[in-house]
């Protein structure tokens, strides 16, 4: 039976690791906040905390209601997740690794002797300190890298989202509650009204799209939203269809910490008994 991994953050990155984990035969559980904030919801697990269960690429995450109830779906081989934004569940289950996928760019707590192997995606890390081991996110040549000495590259957190396609990424003016005006997928025109941003103070703020695209991603409708947050996503090449499939980055970092995972399991099995050949 493969080893049990703890991925921290459910969001587009990380479900694109955790795809990539569970389609390799890992037990897997995923730990979020109460309101998880992505907003590629299409291609991410954390809609499960909404949902009760999230669907991306034939993969089902779903939702548990406590540890208990979550450690026995794992354990037969469900992908699962649970509210516990502090990862206060890894003391009690000592996993084989952990993987903090929350990609804030700053740590939120995760520790090198949290589990056996630690992961980190993107900056705020040191691999061979904070944790074992760090992976490039920045796009580049070096996308996809394990470092295990030092940090990744630094990054504003804006620039390495954007393609060279120029897709519109749209932060929150003001707080507020975001009213979307388009579904999700939908076909956006340049100058078309598509949310709208009730304020606290009682104004509306009206969102128009930039680009010709389809609306990629947004945050859900009628949350509450902080200024500077990321809300909306307008991608100008992409097909309906896309929409509803995981990244090429994603991709990526994703078999970059498969790739991680199974060097550790190589290591640690270095000096384990193996047979003599008969003759």
């Amino acid at each position: 039976m493969k080893h049990l991994i703890i991925v921290r953050g459910g969001g587009e990155m990380a479900s694109g690791v955790i795809h990539t984990l569970f389609r390799a035969g890992y037990r897997v559980l995923v730990l979020e906040q109460a309101k998880p904030t992505a907003v590629r919801r299409t291609v991410s697990f954390s809609e499960a905390m909404y949902r009760g269960e999230q669907t991306v690429e034939r993969v089902t995450c779903k939702k548990a209601k406590n540890l208990k109830e979550a450690y026995k779906r794992v354990k037969k081989g469900e992908l699962i997740m649970i509210e516990d934004p502090k990862a206060e569940c890894i003391w009690k289950l000592e996993p084989d690794v952990l993987i903090d996928a929350i990609v804030a760019h700053k740590n939120l707590g995760t520790e090198r002797d949290m589990a056996k192997h630690t992961i980190a995606l993107g900056p705020g890390f040191c691999a061979g300190q904070d944790v074992d081991t760090v992976v490039e996110t920045m796009r580049g040549h070096n996308m996809g890298r394990l470092i295990f000495e030092g940090y990744s590259s630094k990054t504003d957190g804006i620039s390495d989202e954007v393609s060279d396609q120029k897709e519109q990424l749209t932060f929150a003016p003001v707080d507020g509650k975001l009213e979307l005006l388009r579904g999700l997928s939908s076909f956006v025109k340049a100058g078309e009204a598509i949310a709208v941003i009730h304020s606290k103070e009682g104004g509306q703020i009206e969102i128009r799209s930039e680009i010709d695209g389809v609306l990629r991603g947004a945050m859900p409708d009628d949350c509450e939203v902080k200024k500077g947050e990321k809300i909306l996503d307008v991608h100008p090449t992409l097909t309906q269809a896309d929409c509803y499939t995981i990244s090429e980055r994603s991709r990526c970092v994703g078999g970059a910490v498969l790739t991680a995972v199974v060097a550790w399991e190589h290591e640690a099995g270095k000096h384990s008994f193996f047979p003599s050949l008969r003759s």
